[in-house]
């Protein structure tokens, strides 16, 4: 038992009573859920399996976009979309990295009960998810085709690159606002309403998909254009359901931003774990540079090898994202205990996981990359690139473990190193390095292999560090923040 100092000064209570004070419970009527009670393996995976399922239909939903591409959207549609999506993904993942920032930041002030501070926080999350956004278009807009350029995109693609680019750019308001909003509703333990609605999303995709590019014969435009429409639809369903969560924190016009101070303090959170998420698709983006040399062929392939690493990558970076906000609830209520139980239940799922999934990818990979393109040049670079990479890829499910387990912590600048130095650095000089030498793709599939390797040299000492600092008595994070 503790006293609560924030919002309710005087009021004794139990972790089990909190969300119901009539009786025992752990999920409110409005979804939040409480993870600092319940058996740790059940509750982390509940929590998780939306989370999981969520990337996976993301997945079903570009894989939908690809195969309208590969098969409607002309001869270098898969290629234009390639690489414009590179361009698109620099600002969205900054920001689904930042949402994690603020995942960190909620989930702790959740699980303290900090309920005004709560308010403001997610008030100030989605301000700044709708300013950058419009910053964003703005500024794509404007510097679009000189992004495309300097990629090196082929002449033969560029009118389509441009076309789908500048249309997709139209959408990057709604996408920051969902994930700024799904990095709220997970840390508040809700997981399952971002994945119905995402649902929704994914199936109006489809549809307009089928309408506008099968049925009008309106090619890669008609992709960009339900791709745009069912992100807008996403975006305003998530910021509606802010206003709908449990009303001592909900979204409101009436909420006042957080001050400066506290302001800086969630952006120091927050913008090294988006720069985190910018360093990987920055690192994308130089090595699309040696990719670009090898051709169309290899271009394709590898927008296909995405689509099925996806089924990899997507599971181990939400498993990462549960893993946040799992350990910030149970470190803003102080049981450091059951945050060593879910980073060891979790290393033993990434690693068991992926390795089960990888086998079974392995040996569908001729019928998956049939299904994209019937290209045999596409076909054997994308096979190659899963040759390569896919035995290897538990490395990267447990880089996404501690990763997760740092910023649930409150460190999120450590990852933000390890993604500079072992991403967008170590991959970008291994090619440089090698090419020369070995003109050969497998130099590229190995500089993802290897630099899984070198990121976990730099994670595990400093998570174990990190929480080494948590349980000294005199100088942890509990002894000095319990009550603040």
């Amino acid at each position: 038992m503790k006293t609560i100092t924030d919002n309710e000064p005087n009021r004794e209570y139990s972790p089990a009573t909190e969300m119901n004070p009539s009786g025992p419970s752990e999920e409110a009527a409005t979804g939040e859920v409480r993870m600092d009670v319940g058996p740790i393996h059940r509750k982390l995976l509940a929590y998780a399996a939306p989370l999981l399922l969520m990337q996976l239909l993301l997945q079903l939903y570009n894989i939908a976009d690809c195969a309208v591409v590969g098969r409607f959207g002309g001869a270098f549609g898969l290629a234009a979309v390639g690489v414009a999506g590179l361009v698109l993904a620099v600002h969205i993942n900054y920001f689904i990295g930042f949402a994690v920032g603020v995942t960190s930041a909620v989930s702790r002030l959740f699980g303290a009960r900090q309920y005004d501070k709560l308010r403001h926080t997610i008030a100030t999350s989605v301000v700044i998810a709708i300013g950058a956004g419009i910053f964003l278009t703005l500024l794509g807009e404007l510097l679009g085709k000189r992004y495309l350029l300097w990629l090196a995109c082929p002449a033969e693609a560029m009118d389509d690159a441009i076309l789908y680019l500048r249309i997709c750019l139209l959408g990057l308001v709604p996408q920051l606002v969902y994930n700024i909003a799904n990095g709220v509703l997970r840390a508040l333990g809700n997981t399952k309403t971002p994945l119905c609605y995402l649902a929704g999303s994914a199936v109006l995709n489809v549809i307009l998909d089928i309408a506008l590019t099968v049925g009008l014969n309106c090619g890669l435009e008609g992709v960009a254009w339900s791709t745009l429409t069912a992100q807008w639809a996403l975006g305003l369903a998530m910021l509606w359901r802010l206003t709908r969560i449990d009303a001592r924190f909900c979204l409101a016009a009436s909420a006042r931003l957080l001050p400066m101070k506290e302001l800086l303090a969630l952006l120091r959170l927050g913008i090294p774990s988006g720069m985190q998420a910018a360093f990987m698709s920055i690192s994308s983006l130089l090595i699309q540079i040696s990719i670009d040399t090898f051709g169309p062929a290899a271009m394709a392939g590898m927008v296909v090898y995405a689509k099925i690493e996806g089924f990899l990558y997507y599971p181990a970076f939400a498993y990462g994202m549960a893993l946040t906000g799992f350990i910030g609830q149970n470190l803003g209520s102080g049981r450091l205990d059951r945050v060593e139980e879910a980073m060891r239940i979790s290393r033993r799922t990434a690693i068991y996981g992926t390795i089960a999934v990888g086998v079974v990818l392995v040996l569908l990979a001729e019928p998956l990359v049939a299904f994209f393109t019937e290209n045999p040049a596409t076909r054997a670079n994308a096979l190659a690139a899963v040759y390569w990479t896919f035995p290897f890829y538990f490395l990267y499910s447990l880089n996404q473990v501690y990763i997760g387990g740092l910023k649930g912590l409150g460190e999120t600048g450590i990852p933000m190193a390890s993604a500079l130095f072992a991403y967008a650095l170590f991959r970008v000089l291994w090619c440089e390095a090698l090419l020369p030498f070995w003109y050969d793709m497998a130099v590229i599939y190995n500089a993802y292999n290897v630099s899984f390797l070198v990121s976990l040299a730099i994670l595990v000492p400093a998570y174990r560090r990190a929480y080494r600092s948590l349980v000294a008595p005199s100088t942890g994070w509990i002894a000095q923040h319990r009550l603040n």
